[in-house]
């Protein structure tokens, strides 16, 4: 069972959101579920679930403002949250919630211009209807495990172009990468190979977990990219049967097989 947090330990949270935009004195911390009292440094006290103003929630009459003042993100995006889904702190840092930060980010990558300039691999790229409305996609990514995670569009579909709750799911980092250098090469070398001048021969070596591994040497380069593939294959397959997700860990022990 999780150790309860303390009052202040909660409020350090706030704060990590929040910044000083809130008042905490009034704070009584009984556990994540329970509301406690904010001030509004504007309109005044309001009470909110612990939960949901660590996760970016905030005044309700701020976000009620803000929400006659908004235009609709590239044209298609429609913010209806009930609070503020950003706000510039002292030090002149603009802060996110995380579910608005990621809907923002998947509106912005299929339909920014400049985006597509940047990443013409995101063009043909489009959001499903219902996920265009902020709010049912924050009911979806409430429910996922998305901590330190990134959102994926074509790991349970090859190949797939539409975000949308049925093709999408969250996957780490490091699995990203190695998922997005399969298809990659390192100038005249297959990614993950090397030539060592010394030795003659191609050093291979892999990111694991943040760290670099290194693989050993071999005579061709065939059997230098067939040891990284290799090495690739098992520590997806591995980090893929650490997930709960049923959907997530056949398609990355699918593709993992295949590569």
């Amino acid at each position: 069972m999780a150790k309860l947090k303390t009052r202040k330990e909660v409020i350090k949270d706030f704060m990590l959101m929040h910044f000083d935009t809130y008042d905490y004195s009034k704070v009584v911390y009984k556990n994540a579920r329970t509301k406690v009292t904010i001030v509004c440094k504007t309109h005044g006290p309001f009470e909110q679930r612990s939960y949901d103003h660590k996760s970016g929630k905030g005044c309700p009459e701020c976000g009620r403002l803000s929400i006659n003042r908004r235009t609709p993100l590239f044209g298609v995006g429609i913010n209806d949250s009930d609070y503020l889904t950003g706000h510039t702190d002292k030090y002149g840092n603009h802060i996110r919630c995380p579910y608005y930060r990621r809907w923002h980010s998947m509106i912005t990558r299929c339909y920014s211009t400049k985006c597509h300039i940047r990443q013409p691999t995101y063009k043909d790229c489009t959001v499903a209807k219902e996920w265009l409305t902020f709010s049912i996609f924050k009911k979806w990514m409430e429910k996922q495990d998305y901590i330190n995670k990134d959102l994926d569009k074509d790991i349970l579909i090859e190949g797939n172009k539409v975000y949308s709750k049925d093709t999408c799911c969250f996957v780490s980092n490091d699995i990203n990468k190695l998922l997005l250098d399969s298809k990659a090469t390192r100038g005249k070398y297959p990614i993950g190979v090397y030539l060592d001048k010394a030795t003659g021969k191609y050093r291979v070596s892999i990111s694991i977990d943040g760290k670099r591994k290194q693989l050993g040497y071999f005579s061709t380069i065939q059997e230098a990219s067939n040891a990284y593939n290799i090495a690739k294959a098992n520590y997806i397959i591995n980090k893929a049967n650490e997930l709960e997700d049923i959907r997530v860990k056949e398609a990355l022990i699918r593709i993992a097989k295949i590569k």
